[in-house]
Formats: C-alpha cells, sequence, structure tokens
C-alpha cells in the first residue's frame, strides 16, 4: 500500500486508514475484529477510535486487536465527547439492532450519530489526563500515536489550560501527537497557537469541500499532516450514484471514459478523489465487509490520479452550485 511521511510521527504510515466509529454497536465483536485483522493482513495501519465510538466499546475491542501488533500500526484517538453509559437493556436490543440494519443496508449506511454537548466548557482541561489513562487501559497500551481533541470550538484550540495539559502528556509520554479533529474554523484557530497541533482531521468529500475551505483558512495548510474521512457518508455516495445514472446516464458514460465501471463506480470515484485532494495525507474509511476492504485496499495501492479531481469539479461539484 502507498504510504505517506507524517512529521509530527517521525513515520511513514499507509494512505488508507481505518474508522472505528461503528465498531461495537452497528458491527459486533467478532465481525469487527474479524475486519480489523483482514484490513491489517492487507496494509491498513492507521486505526481511527474514540471512548464514545460504538456505544463505548470500540477502544476495548480495537484493545484486543492491538495485541501483538503495536508497534506496527497507528492509534488515533480523541478527548472531548464523553464514553457513554449503555443500559443493560440497550446492550442485550444491540444482536436485534444488528440484524435490522443488515436486513436495512439503507439504514445501516447512515453515518453514526453521537450526542454532542455543545456547552461552552465541554472540553475541560482537568479532564484531559484522566480521558487519556482510561484510553490507554481500554486500548492495552502504554501510549498513544495521536490524541485528537474532537470537535473543538476556536477558543478551545487556543485555550492555554487545554494546550498545558496537552503538554503535559506528551511529556509524560501518554501521547506521541496532538491532533485537532474538527470544523475549518477550529482547525484554522489551531493553526495560530504554539506548536502544538501536527494533524488535522476533518470530514470531506465532493459535495462538501472542507479540506480546501481548510487549506485556504489555514494558508495551504502547511501546518499540517491532514486525515480526511466521510468520503462516502454525508450521502456522498448516495448523491453521486444519482448524478451517475440520471439524466439517462450521461455522467456514466464519461466515468467510462476514466475506466471506471460497475458495480462500485461511485465508491471507487470518491475514494480516488479523496486520495488526489489529500495527496499527502491518509483517508479514514468504515469498511467491515471483505469485499469492501478489498475494493479500498486496491485503490489505497495506486498512486493518486490526477484526472478524477478535474472530472468531479467539471461534472459533479459545478452540479451542486
Amino acid at each position: 500500500m502507498r504510504t505517506v511521511f507524517v512529521s509530527g510521527l517521525g513515520r511513514e504510515v499507509p494512505v488508507l486508514g481505518f474508522g472505528c466509529a461503528s465498531l461495537g454497536s452497528r458491527v459486533s465483536e467478532s465481525q469487527g475484529l474479524r475486519a480489523l485483522s483482514y484490513a491489517f493482513e492487507r496494509g491498513v495501519g492507521w486505526y481511527d477510535v474514540a471512548p464514545a465510538y460504538g456505544d463505548g466499546e470500540a477502544e476495548g475491542i480495537l484493545g484486543k486487536f492491538l495485541a501483538a501488533r503495536r508497534e506496527r500500526v497507528v492509534v488515533c484517538t480523541k478527548f472531548g465527547i464523553p464514553r457513554p453509559v449503555v443500559s443493560p437493556l440497550m446492550r442485550l436490543f444491540r444482536p436485534a439492532a444488528r440484524a435490522m440494519a443488515k436486513a436495512l443496508p439503507l439504514l445501516s449506511r447512515q453515518p453514526p450519530r453521537v450526542n454532542r454537548p455543545w456547552s461552552k466548557n465541554r472540553l475541560r482541561a482537568d479532564q484531559i489526563e484522566g480521558s487519556v489513562v482510561e484510553s490507554l487501559r481500554r486500548l492495552r497500551t502504554d501510549f498513544i500515536d495521536v490524541l485528537a481533541l474532537d470537535e473543538p470550538n476556536p477558543e478551545d484550540c487556543l485555550n492555554e489550560a487545554i494546550l498545558r495539559e496537552l503538554r503535559r502528556v506528551l511529556e509524560k509520554g501518554y501521547v506521541r501527537c496532538v491532533a485537532i479533529a474538527g470544523s475549518p474554523e477550529a482547525i484554522a484557530a489551531a493553526a495560530r497557537a504554539p506548536e502544538i497541533f501536527k494533524i488535522a482531521q476533518l470530514p470531506d468529500n465532493p459535495f462538501v469541500e472542507t479540506l480546501e475551505r481548510t487549506k485556504q483558512a489555514t494558508g495551504d495548510g502547511a501546518k499540517f499532516f491532514f486525515v480526511t474521512h466521510g468520503v462516502f457518508g454525508l450521502g456522498a455516495h448516495e448523491r453521486l450514484s444519482h448524478l451517475l445514472v440520471g439524466d439517462g446516464g450521461r455522467l456514466g458514460a464519461l466515468a467510462s471514459q476514466l475506466a471506471y465501471g460497475p458495480p462500485f463506480m461511485a465508491a471507487e470515484m470518491l475514494l480516488d478523489y479523496a486520495f488526489a485532494v489529500n495527496p499527502d495525507g491518509a483517508v479514514l474509511a468504515s469498511m467491515f465487509t471483505q469485499a469492501h476492504i478489498d475494493t479500498n485496499c486496491a485503490r489505497a495501492r495506486r498512486p493518486p490520479r490526477r484526472d478524477i479531481g478535474p472530472f468531479m469539479q467539471k461534472f459533479v461539484i459545478a452540479a451542486k452550485q
């Protein structure tokens, strides 16, 4: 798989990362562990998780996967959205919910939702170290490669108490690199902070173009290694699929001239676009079937395409305006 250099970590990483938001909720532990291992064997080496993911179960499941693989992968977890408290009754109903999602594929493709308390003091400096220690315990590791502030306000990224606590967990060796996972406005604020934030994570696809707006806001983004996600989500896959078959299949015929074709035309175009607009960064995908993993890894082995960006700009991005 193609790799890129992350200066904040001082190492090469694969360009394709594994998003663990559904691990433990929509995806069972056994299915998740199989998918994590299958992706690892095919070169995936960046695993993105958070205390709240998978109804609070994702970090623990990922920790089981990390045994005997820890030094060969990068783990990013987060601070900001607390781990939810799930009642025993809700845990009992999880298998039924998974069966329903499997029976209704459109439901299973919806992005996972997390209740986010947008209070002014949601990110509290005095809770950072405790959260990190708990993540270390669940992940069964003694260090976290990347710790990201999760959906901070711009003011949080310049808050001296928060910055001081982030430096503390770095100095203690709990964390090797600090990131910002949030809006273009928050990332722009982080770019003005003292040299602490090295990585920026954000959603991006042709219909939102968040990465482009963020680079403009941060002076072409030279400060950050960018990690994008949501390439298939936020309605992108459905919207592109509709465009490809609409108007008598005109756009699909044009895409076939770039060697795209059924059955995964929309997915392959979106992933190629994500790699093309972020050629020096990484792209996260939630992928829990062998077919999905194989397709994504095949695209990640190729150099970024130079033709997909202009194609999307002309026929897809222009269509939304």
